[in-house]
């Protein structure tokens, strides 16, 4: 048999194959686009800040137990003057408390708190607060040594005028 017969077609048969790689390259690798996967968590709207004002309406007060007897008082201070006077008259639970607290809510709804800690507690000691020339709201907490708190004033005081 001839060489040359059996080169020809292996020769030709490479050519094809070359020219069949070169000509028609491979397709270019796609790669699927993700599809979103819907969550689980349902969406909630944010929710409103509420705008209500704080009552100047007085709620229920506690009473201390007997064996914590305390006098506390409140005023404004006098004819024609808006501060709210806050008195720690004392008495036998005194060594209890562990800090009186003042919350004043104005007319107007804005509220003002201020305190004094037990080491400037003692009989005598007032706090003032800036009231309006309306009634205002006054609540006097005492938090006792024990950590309970006690909500022993809750009233309104009025502007004095003449």
């Amino acid at each position: 048999m001839d060489i040359r017969i059996l080169i020809i077609p292996v020769l030709v048969l490479a050519v094809l194959l070359a020219a069949a790689g070169c000509i028609f390259p491979d397709k270019p690798a796609v790669t699927p686009t993700p599809t979103p996967v819907p969550t689980t968590e349902p969406t909630t709207p944010p929710t409103p800040v509420p705008t209500t004002k704080a009552s100047i309406v007085p709620g229920p007060t506690d009473t201390l137990p007997p064996q914590w007897p305390v006098s506390v008082t409140v005023e404004k201070s006098g004819m024609y003057s808006t501060t709210i006077i806050t008195h720690f008259d004392g008495g036998k639970g005194s060594v209890f408390v562990s800090r009186m607290d003042v919350r004043v809510t104005h007319p107007d709804g804005t509220v003002i708190t201020d305190g004094i800690p037990k080491s400037k507690i003692g009989a005598g000691t007032t706090l003032e607060i800036p009231g309006t020339n309306g009634t205002d709201r006054v609540e006097v907490l005492l938090t006792m040594a024990n950590g309970e708190v006690y909500k022993v004033i809750d009233q309104q005081t009025g502007y004095k005028s003449l």
